[in-house]
């Protein structure tokens, strides 16, 4: 979104960003912000108004719901420092910020796009992380609520409209807002030489994961990867972020024996792009489940615009796509030994890789650069205002 928010603006559109006080990814107030309900900032020439939050290093269901029912309470009272807009774009999940934002649009006479990046609670429920109950029916009834009054419902990906219009008549109000990404960050850097000696990877073969380790990326099957693959001494294997999963992540690791998994810290955006291309081969893993047969990670599309080859164990709209870019190896999701053999591939053939990679940098760039989905999106907006007038 802050892309999103910094491109608009850059269109001459006047821009305000209400988010959380920073407190991801442990959960923990950033010292500057502690004890304030609201911060006004200025990032990139956007306005932002950091809102009070109760954050907790804590992640069980009722840290996690005082988290969302006191940022939806608050980020409505922080709507009151913004002049009436045109569009208030609220996106989810969580299904709270629809909330917020739909209160808000009520109160500025404003039109309400709800942005939908997942299906939640449908998600939740498929990953174990919910059962099915009173909750999820409530839940179920709020994201109904948040698509009837929707003004328009911006989706990430194309597969989504088939899912919402099974369920209520909303075919005309959707838009397609699809990840992609910023390629004047994400692209090849020279840097990543550097870094691979500065971390003492100088001579490895390193196939890199970087993003939310949770429970949808079925990550156990890249650890039983990595165990088969322990006799090849020149392959470590470098996992960057956090997610519920981490610490029993690095408990089976440690259990198993293996020596050549790294586990680092979520490392700032601006580094991203040096530390994928540091790597010879990157991972898209996601769990065997049907609900993922139209995911399309952002993190595929940073990988391609860095140049590098994919590993991809996406289903449906995913594997499509790797295909068309012809920019890497798909498998079947949750298989060690199908993801260890590809790895194996790529690590043997030095011109695959970079046939692979150059495949997937030509294809960003010339159908998923955040600049043209923007402009997209930004035309379908004034459209949408010019219409109500």
């Amino acid at each position: 979104m802050s892309d999103l928010a910094r491109q608009l603006t850059a269109l001459g559109h006047t821009v305000t960003v209400i988010g959380e006080i920073p407190n991801y990814p442990k959960g923990i107030v950033a010292k500057e912000y502690r004890g304030r309900l609201f911060v006004r900032e200025k990032y990139q020439r956007t306005d932002v108004i950091r809102s009070f939050v109760l954050a907790s290093p804590r992640k069980t269901n009722v840290e996690r719901l005082s988290t969302y029912l006191s940022f939806m309470v608050s980020s409505v009272f922080a709507a009151a420092f913004v002049q009436r807009c045109d569009v208030v774009l609220a996106t989810s999940p969580p299904l709270f910020v629809g909330v917020s934002g739909y209160v808000v649009s009520r109160l500025m006479g404003s039109k309400f796009v709800f942005d939908v990046r997942d299906l939640w609670p449908e998600s939740a429920v498929y990953l174990g992380e919910m059962k099915r109950g009173a909750i999820t029916n409530l839940a179920e009834r709020l994201e109904r609520f948040l698509y009837r009054k929707a003004t328009r419902i911006s989706i990430a990906v194309p597969g989504f409209r088939q899912r919402l219009t099974a369920r209520l008549a909303v075919d005309d109000k959707i838009l397609e807002f699809p990840n992609g990404v910023d390629t004047s960050l994400f692209y090849p850097r020279e840097e990543a030489k550097d870094l691979r000696e500065k971390v003492g990877l100088q001579d490895k073969f390193v196939v890199l994961f970087s993003g939310n380790l949770g429970l949808a990326q079925g990550l156990r099957s890249v650890l039983q990867a990595a165990k088969l693959l322990q006799n090849e001494s020149d392959i470590v294997f470098v996992l960057v972020g956090e997610g519920v999963e981490k610490a029993k992540l690095i408990e089976e690791r440690n259990r198993l024996g293996l020596k050549r998994i790294l586990f680092w810290a979520a490392q700032p955006h601006a580094r991203m792009p040096a530390i994928i291309s540091m790597a010879d081969v990157c991972l898209v893993p996601l769990k065997n489940l049907e609900l993922f047969t139209t995911a399309l990670p952002s993190k595929m599309f940073e990988y391609m615009a860095c140049g590098r080859p994919i590993v991809s164990t996406l289903v449906g709209e995913g594997e499509a796509l790797v295909r068309r870019a012809n920019a890497g190896i798909s498998v079947e999701p949750e298989n060690a030994g199908a993801i260890a053999d590809a790895i194996l591939q790529l690590y043997r053939n030095r011109r695959q890789r970079e046939e692979l990679g150059q495949n997937g940098l030509r294809f960003v760039r010339e159908h998923y650069t955040r600049s043209q989905i923007v402009a997209h999106f930004e035309r379908q907006l004034v459209e949408l205002v010019a219409h109500s007038q």
